[in-house]
This record gives structure tokens, sequence and C-alpha cells, in this order.
């Protein structure tokens, strides 16, 4: 008799997601996370009263988008409490001074370009057909709107604030998606409790319907008989028995680690090689004496060359000046932080192979950039927290990727890899496969994916 019907390896937003939906339609499941804490990238750890989130978060379509789906699937809407970005709502950092968008940008673009861009926006909406914008990138469908430089870097900058890669190799069909998405549902925000509400109210679905949570448990591998998924050997010699296995751990750890290459055939294998994963991220918890913003979430940017920029980034430059992506948590939640206090989050994308020779320097640069947005910040500042891209990779792998698998031209949507792994009974699910969205969407729609192949496949285990 089998120990589970179903196994699932990491608590990220996939693995609980997942989790909760099969164990709600009465599958026996275990869920089994290495570390001693749930939720991976999307986990919120307390310090002097403040509650921290691992990154920097904010949701683009809240309870309207898949990670409200799930809660739907599973009946239990009303798990998460959702905070909206309004009043005041979203800002941009220019030259010194708050934009709204998309309203005042026209002051500081050409009025045709002002036009064009919103004409981009609106035929946005209208798109149906995606698998054309399949090998197009984003640049290249902005390219016949507009080619103002302005124009250009604002949404570049959109792009790495979804997908944490530039436009020029963003799909243009995952961009289209996930535009018109926060677009059309627009309930931009962020959950009370941080982001670790997300995971947790996944893992009380599991729970509630009868699933196992096992923390501090690592798996040593997943075990293959006759070309067939057989279970899981833990760290510590523990065999337990599934005919299914969900991996959470990314599709290469997954591939070559967990399962071994033996298993698998060697065009896969330089399938898997050759796929890209989205940059890391260094993000700063600033606690703050008393509240120096009333805004939820500010980005800043400025004039730039997107490539000759992001190529400069990769080579290990640090600039002048970082673009920040700046939440602010406790203006979404005021029990976030003792009574009077604030709390900011900043984050910017960086290089993982030569973070770690300029780590002083990014953070400084960092900091005086947020002090640029916020000039009372330094005079206010208690302290701040750190997180690097060895942070990142120490939580999660997935080569201490911010998302996962990049949403390039030619890993998103139909190219982008099957939840179903090549042996039989072995899925995965996550940023690496399946799904559409921007960051822990991505990973709920990866979760809703892999969930309904399972029941399509398996319909006896119901």
């Amino acid at each position: 008799m089998l120990d589970f019907d179903i196994i699932i390896i990491g608590s990220g937003v996939g693995g609980t997601g997942v989790g909760a939906i099969l164990a709600s339609k009465g599958l026996k499941t275990l869920l089994i996370e290495k570390n001693d804490f749930i939720g991976g990238r999307c986990s919120t750890y307390e310090k002097e009263g403040f509650k921290l989130d691992v990154g920097v978060h904010n949701f683009g379509r809240t309870s309207r988008g898949p990670l409200g789906k799930v809660l739907n699937m599973i009946e239990m809407q009303d798990a998460i409490d959702w905070v909206l970005c309004r009043n005041p709502g979203p800002r941009w950092f220019y030259q010194d001074k708050f934009w709204k968008f998309p309203r005042e940008l026209k002051e500081i673009i050409p009025e045709s370009d002002f036009s064009n861009l919103m004409k981009l926006f609106k035929d946005v909406m209208k798109m149906k057909n995606f698998n054309d914008l399949e090998r197009k990138s984003a640049r290249s469908l902005l390219s016949q709107y507009s080619e103002n430089n302005l124009v250009h870097t604002f949404v570049n900058i959109l792009s790495m604030l979804y997908f944490v890669v530039p436009y020029y190799e963003t799909s243009a069909s995952e961009f289209v998606r996930c535009l018109s998405s926060l677009s059309r549902d627009f309930s931009m925000g962020y959950p009370k409790g941080g982001c670790i509400s997300i995971p947790s109210a996944y893992i009380q679905g599991i729970k509630k319907s009868g699933g196992v949570i096992q923390t501090n448990q690592s798996v040593k591998k997943i075990v293959i008989e006759n070309d067939a998924v057989d279970g899981v050997e833990l760290e510590n010699g523990k065999f337990i028995s599934s005919k299914i296995v969900i991996s959470n751990a990314g599709i290469r750890e997954t591939v070559n680690d967990l399962v071994g290459k033996k298993y698998f055939k060697g065009d896969y294998l330089q399938e898997v090689d050759n796929l890209k994963y989205s940059i890391s991220a260094l993000t700063l918890k600033v606690a703050l004496k008393k509240p120096i913003t009333n805004f939820k979430m500010v980005t800043s940017f400025s004039l730039q060359d997107p490539e000759e920029t992001f190529n400069s980034l990769l080579k290990g430059k640090v600039p002048e000046e970082v673009f920040l992506f700046v939440p602010v948590p406790s203006n979404y939640d005021p029990n976030l932080v003792p009574k009077g206090k604030q709390l900011i989050i900043a984050g910017t994308p960086v290089p993982v192979e030569n973070f770690e020779k300029n780590r002083d320097k990014w953070i400084k640069t960092s900091l005086e950039s947020l002090e640029n947005i916020f000039p009372d910040l330094s005079k206010n500042l208690m302290w701040y927290d750190v997180s690097t891209p060895k942070d990142i990779a120490d939580i999660g792998g997935k080569e201490a990727s911010v998302i996962g698998l990049a949403q390039i031209i030619n890993q998103t949507g139909n190219y982008r890899p099957n939840p179903n792994l090549p042996i039989k009974g072995l899925y995965l699910v996550g940023g690496d496969a399946g799904g559409w969205g921007i960051g822990t969407e991505l990973a709920a729609k990866s979760a809703i994916d892999c969930s309904e192949t399972i029941l399509t496949k398996y319909p006896k285990l119901i």
C-alpha cells in the first residue's frame, strides 16, 4: 500500500498551491520542505517587532488572479485579507519628482509618442492570438509604436519589474498577457500579515483536507523504478512511497540531482541545460523611527540605454544610481511594524556572478538611491536588513533567480517546459514549468495547471 497519493517537494507558492488543490480533492498528500519555514522566496520573518519579507513583493492581481483562484478552488476565498494599492495609487519617481502613470507621462514625452504608447496599451487589451507573439520581443512590439528613448526606458523598467529580464529579451506574448490582465483586473495590492500569508493559507488548506506537512526534511532523491516514480528517499535514509511526485525545486535540480541524468534522454538533458533563468536581486529592508511617506508603492528610474545598462550590470559594474522597486508594506498593514514605525522594502536586479565582489558598493548605492527618493530616510533610519543572491539561492536554489525560468522568447507559452516531465508520475510546479504571470502569480498559475493535468490523467484517484 502506498504511503501517499501525492508527494510534493518544496513549499513555495507553487508547491503549497498544488498541494492545497489536490488535497481538497481527497488525495492523500505529503509536502516536504527542507527549511524550517515555509514559503521559499514568498516568506516573512520577524526582527525587533518588524515583519520583513525575504524578497520584495507587490501582487499584481491579488484575489482576482491565480493566487485568489487557488483559494476559490479549495473553498477558502476569505483566507487572505488583501489591501489594494489605492488612495494613493502607485507612483513613479523620475527626475526628482513623483509621477502618476499614465496620465502625467504626457508631460515628459512628445505628444505623438504619448498617443502611440496609449494606442499600444489599448491594442494590448484587444490582443487574443498570443502565438504570433511567442517569438517576438517586447522591444520589437514597442518599436512598432514608438522609438522615443524615455518610452523604451519606461517599458524596459516594466519588463524588469514583471519578469526580472530586459524588454529586448522578454517574450512579447508574456508581456501582453501580463499587462492586459493587470489593466483589466486593476487589483494590485498586498496581503495583511506579509507575503507569508499566501503560502500559509495554502498550507492551511492542505491541513484542512488531511494533508501532512514536514519541514526540516530534505529529499535526497526521487526513486524511479521501471521508468516510473516509486516515491522519495529522504536524507535520513527513510523511503516514502508514492506513484506521483511533484517537485517545486526547479527543473535542473529535479532532473540532474533529485532524479539523475541517467533516467533522461540526451536531447532532453540538452534542452534543460539550455534553459535560461531570470537574474537575481538585492533587497533592502529598512526600519524607520516614524513614517516618511504615505505611498504604498514607488518605482524609480532614469533615462538610459536599456541594453547598454543591462550588459554593464551583467559585467559587474554598479551604476551610479540604481533603479528601485519600493513597496511600503506598513502602509498596507500597520500591524507589520511596532506602533508609529514604518517599513520600506527596496529591490533592484543584480547579477549572481559578480555580485559578491561589489556587494558593499551595491548596498551603498542602493541606499543612496533610496534616500534620493525619500530625503528623510537617513535621519529616521533605525536599521536595515539585506537579502542578496546568496540568500535567495540558499532558500530556493534555482540559480538564485528571482522568479525561476526567464520569461523570454522561446521560454513562454507553448515553449515553456511542460509540468509533466518525461518520467511517469513526475511533475514540476512553480516558476520553472507551465503557467504565465508575474512572480508568485506565475507559480500559482503553474499550480493550477499542474493540478488539472494530474486530475485529468488520474481520475480514479479522486
